[in-house]
């Protein structure tokens, strides 16, 4: 890993995306994050909001990793030696400017008594995508009985690292934003899993902005490498499909909300109707005529 490194690639700027869009509501969350004294870039810096725990636990995995200060490093690859030496560098840097500007705080304020508890020393947190077997090995890592296979620990209080095998964890909902962050290999099956979730998960309402953003910046490009040819005809197949077809289900449910507003009366027949509608358009029109119709049959058979 370089020292500085804005942005690796397309899907280094998605993961930092995802990651800001989802910890955001919870607390300081810093994309590119510049660690002193030397000019170094961390892809996420979080500072957790105590009072944000449910914000966070509405993230599954991703929600956890984030409930201490911490950096958060990805790589849609299995990183080598050179790779985690740097993220330990950008750690112990970001662990001493805290504890620089802790003191300076206290000299600031030292008539003041101490805080009631010491700030947390912050975590860093490495999500790969594939499985550094060798230098897993030669750090040495530890699993922990209350976290899901793929997470692995290293340094104990002297160092607080973390190792995220995204591709070993548990293919769930509660893993689901941090295998996107991963991509790489796993962005394919992540993606079917996104599509599979509710209209209204909080994970889609995260990732899915991005996501299209992202393909539309790749329809773009005059070439595209072999990863981006593949996360696009994965994006324009069955997962936008399936992200249109919910546009479609919002926007039917938003129309039956309006007739039981007005007070409209809607039989079975009609009720189907409007619900298998998957034509965006039509259903704004028929939105449209809800506001002023005196029944549902003078809204569904009107003349387009």
């Amino acid at each position: 890993m370089a020292v500085y490194r804005p942005v690796r690639n397309r899907f280094d700027q998605v993961a930092k995306q995802i990651g800001q869009e989802a910890l955001g509501p919870s607390g300081v969350t810093v994309a590119s994050e510049e660690i002193s004294p030397e000019t170094q870039h961390a892809d996420l810096r979080h500072e957790p909001n105590p009072e944000r725990g449910a914000e966070r636990a509405r993230l599954g995995l991703l929600g956890r990793l984030a409930s201490v200060p911490c950096l958060l490093e990805i790589y849609g690859h299995a990183p080598n030696g050179e790779e985690f030496r740097a993220c330990l560098a950008k750690h112990i840097a970001f662990w001493q400017q805290r504890a620089r500007k802790a003191r300076a705080q206290g000299k600031k304020h030292k008539e003041t008594p101490p805080p009631p508890e010491a700030p947390l020393d912050p975590f860093l947190w490495v999500i790969a995508a594939g499985a550094p077997s060798v230098l897993l090995d030669e750090i040495d890592v530890r699993t922990a009985p209350d976290w899901p296979e793929g997470v692995y620990f290293f340094g104990g209080k002297v160092l607080r690292v973390g190792v995220v095998v995204a591709s070993a964890l548990p293919r769930d909902r509660a893993s689901l934003l941090v295998r996107l962050m991963a991509a790489g290999p796993l962005l394919k099956p992540a993606l079917e899993d996104l599509a599979a979730l509710p209209v209204d998960a909080h994970e889609r309402g995260v990732a899915e902005e991005i996501l299209v953003s992202l393909r539309h910046a790749l329809e773009k490009k005059p070439s595209r490498t072999p990863e981006e040819e593949e996360l696009f005809m994965t994006m324009q197949g069955s997962w936008e499909n399936e992200r249109e077809m919910g546009r479609a289900e919002q926007a039917a449910e938003a129309l039956l909300t309006v007739l039981e507003a007005r007070g409209i009366a809607v039989s079975d027949a009609s009720r189907q109707r409007i619900l298998a509608q998957k034509d965006r358009a039509r259903l704004r029109s028929w939105l449209a005529k809800a506001a002023v119709a005196a029944s549902v049959n003078e809204i569904l058979d009107a003349q387009s």
